[in-house]
């Protein structure tokens, strides 16, 4: 029996699918356009590639027939409001119908486990910075987070309605390797540890005031891992993260220990790391502990550094 990963080609699917494969789990491993041949050939036998439309229905179908598939990790989507503004109708299809498309093969077949990882982009209109539990309301406004909570109610509603083991596991502000970029959308950590260890010092205008919940993309996949392996899900909704957010002081000091010597300097506000998300509160809650057994492995501290340290080993990642 395989598990299947969808975006297996992302940043979250492919560690999924690796830690999957490591682990001697057989992984149909999932992607749509964009294929890597040696990260591929990376997971080794364990793991069998597939390029699939999910948004099409006759697509799943024969994805389903063809693997012996009795479990998935559903990661593959328009992956924030950048890329899903330009295209509304294109995050409808990728994000809720091919949610529904892999449901209801699922559901027909007979699946073991489903686990859609969501946001916590959907709680867009809570401005508190109190911790958001796992039974808060979504309040999504954008097209991105209105797509990803339309794809949770799908996954309630095949659980409610077709007893499926199905359930969401929300994520957000995911950081760490092989994603080393600038852009706003991934926050300041693979930023600030861009500059350090290329020797430029940061002097930024604004952005001490932002705070997120930042997650290591390892035990980010662990935590998936953990829920697929389960042996039940007691409940429709699960945060995985730290359960706090950390202000940008605080990983500009990270960066500090981990690059010593590196210059941050940061000004007030919260641009540009708010361009296409408001802050929040920090996803928190206490299911994952108690009904999974997981818990996040790394610190804020121990993840930059283990992060710097594959910077290191990967200078093209930072010059």
């Amino acid at each position: 029996m395989a598990l299947l990963v969808t975006g297996a080609m992302g940043h979250v699917g492919y560690w999924v699918a690796r830690r999957a494969a490591a682990a001697g789990q057989h992984v149909i491993a999932q992607y749509r356009d964009t294929f890597r041949s040696d990260d591929a050939k990376a997971l080794g036998s364990n793991a069998v590639w597939v390029a699939c439309d999910l948004a099409d229905p006759a697509a799943v179908d024969k994805l389903a027939d063809e693997h012996d598939i009795d479990s998935c990790i559903h990661l593959a989507a328009i992956s924030n409001e950048a890329y899903a503004r330009p295209q509304p109708l294109l995050a409808v299809r990728a994000n809720i119908g091919a949610t529904a498309n892999l449901l209801e093969a699922a559901r027909q077949r007979r699946w073991r486990r489903f686990v859609l990882v969501s946001t916590g982009s959907v709680f867009q209109k809570t401005s508190s910075d109190s911790p958001i539990l796992e039974d808060v309301p979504p309040s999504p406004v954008n097209i991105y987070a209105t797509t990803k909570h339309c794809a949770e109610l799908l996954v309630g509603m095949y659980r409610s309605q077709f007893d499926l083991s199905a359930a969401v596991v929300r994520i957000s502000w995911v950081y760490g390797p092989p994603v080393a970029t600038d852009s706003p959308a991934r926050g300041p950590i693979p930023t600030f540890l861009r500059a350090a260890l290329a020797g430029r010092p940061r002097r930024d205008p604004s952005g001490a005031d932002f705070a997120a919940s930042f997650t290591y993309v390892g035990d980010a996949a662990d935590g998936l891992l953990a829920a697929c392996r389960a042996k039940q899900l007691d409940f429709d909704v699960y945060h995985l993260g730290p359960g706090v957010n950390f202000s940008a002081g605080q990983v500009a000091a990270a960066v500090r220990r981990a690059v010593p010597g590196a210059l941050i300097e940061l000004g007030p506000g919260t641009e540009p790391w708010t361009a296409f998300t408001k802050m929040r509160g920090p996803l928190a809650g206490g299911r994952f502990q108690e009904n999974i057994g997981y818990s996040l492995a790394h610190t804020l501290e121990s993840g930059i550094a283990e992060y710097a340290d594959w910077m290191r080993a990967h200078p093209e990642a930072y010059r």
